[in-house]
């Protein structure tokens, strides 16, 4: 909607027409409304998934964070790459972690994380590996090196080259630096 409304009044916005400027512009602002209820409605869908009670199975848990870090994981590329919002993608990053540190508290922990190697989504897939590259480094390497190739100047890319280089330098996964930020307070 948000690229059919640019499309749509690229002309009205170089016009002279004050009128139909303000009308676009109002429309325009229903839609900043409508993405910034959608982001609120996604992170609230996030911490829903951390809220989860302990009353629940080991394996429901696992489960239910699976499926929140799939969803992080695209929701804050998506804010990053298609709405230049980087404060909501690092909001976003951050329930990513802690998504990534309940997970490590039961069953296999971050270790599960591995199955999302498969999804056919290179951002799910990248974001698996810079959580797991400590752990599985021959996989997490590869998958990262491969999701670097084939995404071009997008949050997956600079993801899995920042991942990569971390490694290269300090044989480091992202959950390393949350281990470490966690012990420091």
């Amino acid at each position: 909607e948000l690229d059919d409304w640019f499309d749509k009044n690229h002309a009205t916005f170089e016009s002279h027409d004050r009128t139909a400027q303000g009308t676009a512009l109002l429309r325009g602002f229903d839609l900043v409304k409508k993405l910034d209820r959608l982001k609120a409605d996604g992170m609230a869908a996030i911490e829903g998934v951390l809220a989860q009670n302990e009353s629940t199975s080991s394996d429901e848990r696992v489960t239910s964070l699976l499926r929140g870090f799939e969803f992080a994981a695209r929701l804050a590329d998506i804010l990053y790459d298609e709405l230049l919002d980087t404060d909501g993608a690092h909001a976003v990053r951050r329930s990513l972690d802690a998504v990534v540190q309940a997970l490590d508290k039961v069953g296999r922990g971050r270790a599960v994380l591995d199955a999302l190697f498969e999804s056919p989504d290179a951002r799910v897939r990248g974001t698996a590996a810079a959580y797991l590259i400590d752990l599985v480094p021959e996989r997490a390497v590869s998958l990262l090196g491969e999701v670097e190739e084939s995404e071009h100047a997008n949050s997956a890319h600079f993801n899995a080259h920042w991942a990569l280089l971390a490694w290269k330098r300090e044989r480091k996964s992202r959950f390393n630096y949350l281990s470490e930020n966690h012990a420091q307070r």
